[in-house]
């Protein structure tokens, strides 16, 4: 069933665990949303929730922490990547666990991720892919997460980690149009972000100004969009959902917490299916 809401997934490394075992249920139940933003790690997940592919975002993620080194210092000192971006915008979705580009491609559902801008400090959204190359480079670009990833060119533009201007793009999708959504945040509910700058990204990226003054007030916008999120939940307009378990960091190779991230977030799911459908008015086939 495909509905015309709106999907909005803040990214979080492997804390995205806990929405792709969300995104697995509501596979599992066909129920897709027409219109998806996502940043970051939620871009990843993404493209297996449009393409329909139950449990790629899991595998990709988890599984391959015990077989792969998709994350690394060693790598960060070699290759100037903390991520193995080989491995994961390549290897897996191509080799490993190939994507169905042609689900992806030829689906109702159109997908929009988020990119920082390293020249204006704006965020950049992306929602044309004219291929799976291009579908992957963008996806890459919106996970390089500064400092411990390389700086991604678009069209001749140095780009950053979406996150980092437009971490839960809630306003986008109200400003094209959407007016009912289901948000899937990987934070826990209360969580506010501490009001203080990142002086290695600062110093960093120095001579980047837009850039920087866009980090400066990243604390105060993210937490207004926390805001937002809550009073369009107080408005009937969107329901929201958020892990409830203490979370690992931003990048790990716990398996065993990552996998008890997934299952809160797959156990989860069942609630948000039922929400959905009531938010949604979805009837199942067995209602009058």
């Amino acid at each position: 069933m495909l509905i015309d809401g709106g999907l909005v997934l803040e990214g979080g490394g492997t804390r995205c665990l806990f929405s792709a075992g969300i995104l697995d249920r509501l596979i599992e139940n066909k129920i897709y949303f027409k219109h998806v933003y996502a940043v970051s790690a939620g871009a990843y997940i993404a493209i297996s929730y449009i393409t329909k592919q139950k449990g790629w975002a899991k595998g990709s993620l988890l599984e391959t922490v015990k077989t792969s080194k998709l994350f690394s210092w060693w790598h960060f000192f070699t290759k100037g990547s903390v991520i193995n971006i080989k491995l994961m915008f390549d290897k897996i979705p191509n080799e490993m666990l190939p994507l169905d580009y042609d689900e992806f491609f030829n689906s109702e559902q159109d997908l929009t991720m988020c990119l920082t801008d390293l020249r204006t400090g704006e965020p950049v959204y992306i929602n044309k892919y004219e291929d799976k190359k291009y579908l992957m480079d963008m996806c890459c670009a919106s996970n390089s997460f500064p400092v411990i990833s390389k700086t991604r060119f678009v069209d001749g533009r140095p780009m950053t980690d979406g996150g980092m201007a437009d971490a839960i793009p809630i306003k986008k999708a109200v400003s094209d149009g959407v007016d009912k959504f289901l948000v899937l945040l990987t934070q826990q509910s209360r969580y506010r972000k501490k009001l203080k700058t990142s002086k290695l990204i600062t110093t960093r990226y120095f001579w980047h100004k837009n850039f920087v003054k866009t980090i400066r007030e990243r604390p105060y916008k993210y937490n207004a969009d926390l805001d937002y999120v809550e009073e369009l939940v107080n408005k009937k307009q969107a329901i929201a959902f958020y892990p409830e378990i203490s979370l690992p960091k931003l990048i790990t190779r716990d398996e065993k917490r990552l996998r008890e991230l997934y299952d809160h977030g797959y156990e989860t799911g069942i609630e948000v299916v039922k929400k959905v459908k009531e938010f949604f008015g979805i009837k199942d086939d067995t209602d009058a």
